[in-house]
């Protein structure tokens, strides 16, 4: 980050190239291919159980796959444990910030400065005697925070604030733990339709920064609507990847993701009779 706040353009692509995974002698994931653009929003869709978030979990190192690999660049991330990710530039946001609801705002973003796993983040917070530490990743979060304006919530328990501001807090914790690549597994979950065009604008800062930007939601609007690219998943294989309203009008995905019939005939969604 350069001295006025702002990120130089990303230049490493991410790529991932016939990832497999088993769990329990299931197969999770299959053959899954992919690359993200240095600096690109990059959004994965699918029903549940298709196997995005196991995609977040290989590439930050919580799995291992099976089969295939996954780089950052030059950098091999199958080689790196997950509490290094942040050496590398690459941060993650969690699907709920319940472990940390007594924290304040503060001390959830200043999170990001410790290792990329809840117990180790946990585990430092229980140390009160790496006070210069704790002091350190302070500023750093309240750095972050005035960057997204949340800076008014600083001293403020995550258990007073609202989902969508508990939310873009743990956006900023990223941001704090990663320069480069952005990991965000579901920002929309849980907040109002209302209220998820602040995590759009919070997202549109961020590519004007230069981050790249990988994100798992469940609202088509959303990620229609912010994302450059999209990769649709089912049983833990692509369906398709291109751009959002190609991906999210293709009968496949019609079929398997948004649950809509197809007419064998015209290729078109089967309205419905009277």
């Amino acid at each position: 980050m350069s001295a006025n706040g702002e990120v130089k353009p990303a230049a490493r692509p991410l790529k991932v190239d016939g990832v497999d995974v088993e769990l329990g002698g299931v197969a999770i994931l299959r053959g899954v291919t992919f690359d993200v653009r240095p600096g690109e929003v990059f959004g994965i869709v699918g029903p549940n159980g298709a196997g995005k978030t196991t995609i977040l979990n290989v590439i930050d190192g919580i799995v291992r796959p099976s089969a295939g690999t996954v780089r950052y660049g030059d950098v091999d991330l199958c080689r790196v444990r997950p509490h290094n990710m942040r050496d590398h530039g690459i941060g993650r946001s969690l699907q709920s910030t319940h472990y940390f609801r007594d924290l304040t705002a503060a001390e959830l973003v200043a999170l990001g400065e410790l290792p990329n796993s809840v117990a180790g983040a946990l585990r430092f917070t229980g140390h009160r005697k790496r006070r210069k530490a704790q002091a350190a990743a302070r500023h750093r979060g309240m750095e972050v925070l005035e960057q997204f304006g949340l800076e008014r919530y600083a001293s403020r328990p995550l258990n007073e604030l609202s989902s969508a501001v508990q939310k873009l807090l743990d956006i900023a914790r990223a941001v704090v733990a990663g320069g480069e690549l952005l990991l965000l597994d579901e920002p929309t979950s849980g907040v109002s339709g209302q209220e998820r065009g602040a995590i759009g604008e919070a997202l549109l800062q961020l590519r004007t920064l230069g981050r790249t930007i990988v994100l798992i939601d469940h609202d088509p609007g959303f990620v229609t609507g912010n994302c450059d690219r999209l990769m649709a998943m089912n049983f833990g294989e692509v369906l398709d990847v291109g751009l959002p309203d190609d991906v999210m009008g293709s009968d496949v995905v019609k079929r398997s993701y948004l649950g809509e019939p197809v007419d064998s005939d015209t290729g078109e969604s089967a309205a419905p009779g009277p």
